[in-house]
């Protein structure tokens, strides 16, 4: 939608091929339904790409500020929560609105319902093959999105069709997403919510990691510290590496510190760790260390306490798949960025066509990044189609 609101601005005539009922679907559903459309701690660190000075060409050319500026400008105003920005409704039907709002007004004919089943280019004119008829267009823009939530109509058929038209693909896997663990432990942990670091592990090497509110569930972990990581033990789990998450359930308090609080008192072991984390939390860790949470610290075994401690600061588990498409925010993966001009989203393939947002082989964290990219990327195609 960007994208053809920028160029319908500069007087292009624009035809959105939309292949749901409506448009923005996916809009709606981000930040539970408030729209995080981006973050004020922009940064390169919160995006992946094997070349990181495209991405900063590209937010350098539509920034977070300037797509504020866009919003406030078009009568929206904004509100900040912790960097993560949102519409001051906190509606994402509000911006969603505004954004169809605009496109009609700068005269855009959107087509709803419609596949967009194939692009041909024939001389300097694309045919852009639909059910019923086939668009004629000196320009393209690609806008599918990845193949996470097909509901929204990101169903993955942009890779199919830049792939035909001779672009490279990079594998899409899901990202953002929960991570499933093989231990049978996860039953008893179903519903607890604590705030934990996350690190991931490859081959017993760490990767990355990510600190919040975890989320345990029956098959494993999930939450945004388990989504900031998940995009690495997809292509490790595709890979077939060993993957391993550690999580620490006192993040904030170092193993020293810790012995001295669990030696600190003459409470039993049990309102010992009622005191430091969620109780149906201690009384599992107790049960699987086989330690009796009637017992003083005093008459527990060495190698017990110790047990505990590490379960404590690095709960260890195996990683065996990662949440699937439907279930994950975004994907990694995608067009690879040689094929794509940063300044002005042009294919290197073939010229007048312009890809911009998911499909492309950048991913971001939670947060608004993903949208952000999608803003920018949008923004430069409209001012450069």
């Amino acid at each position: 939608m960007m994208a053809g609101i920028i160029a319908s601005q500069n007087g292009k005539k624009v035809i959105i091929v939309e292949h749901r009922e409506q448009p923005g679907k996916k809009i709606l559903a981000t930040g539970n339904g408030r729209c995080n459309y981006s973050n004020k701690n922009q940064g390169l660190e919160n995006y992946h790409c094997k070349n990181m000075k495209f991405v900063e060409s590209v937010l350098n050319e539509f920034s977070q500020k300037d797509m504020t500026e866009f919003l406030e400008k078009n009568g929206m105003l904004t509100k900040e929560k912790n960097g993560y920005l949102y519409p001051r409704s906190n509606q994402a039907v509000s911006l969603r609105d505004l954004l169809v709002t605009l496109l009609k007004n700068n005269s855009v004919e959107l087509m709803y319902d419609t596949e967009c089943m194939d692009i041909k280019k024939n001389g300097e004119i694309f045919n852009i093959k639909c059910p019923d008829k086939i668009i004629k267009s000196r320009s393209v823009i690609v806008s599918t999105g990845g193949m996470t939530y097909k509901k929204t109509g990101s169903d993955g058929s942009g890779y199919k069709i830049l792939e035909k038209l001779g672009h490279s693909i990079n594998k899409p896997l899901p990202a953002l997403t929960a991570l499933y663990c093989k231990e049978k432990i996860f039953k008893e942990l179903k519903g607890i919510r604590v705030d934990a670091k996350v690190e991931l592990y490859i081959e017993d090497k760490s990767v990355a990691k990510d600190t919040g509110e975890l989320q345990l569930t029956d098959y494993g972990v999930s939450g945004i510290p388990a989504f900031q990581v998940s995009r690495f033990a997809a292509i490790a789990l595709h890979k077939n590496r060993k993957v391993t998450v550690g999580v620490d359930f006192l993040p904030e308090i170092d193993r020293k510190t810790l012995n001295k609080l669990l030696y600190g008192n003459e409470l039993n072991i049990r309102q010992k760790l009622y005191g430091l984390i969620n109780q149906k939390l201690a009384d599992v860790i107790l049960k699987h260390t086989g330690i009796s949470g009637d017992l003083s610290v005093y008459d527990i075994k060495k190698r017990q306490m110790d047990k505990l401690t590490d379960t404590l600061k690095e709960f260890s588990v195996t990683v065996k798949a990662t949440g699937d498409y439907e279930h994950a925010q975004v994907v990694t993966g995608g067009v690879d960025v040689n094929d794509i001009n940063s300044l002005t989203m042009e294919s290197k393939i073939i010229n007048n066509l312009y890809i911009t947002g998911e499909v492309i082989d950048v991913d971001g964290l939670c947060g608004g990044y993903n949208l952000q990219w999608a803003w920018s990327t949008g923004y430069i195609a409209g001012m450069n189609c």
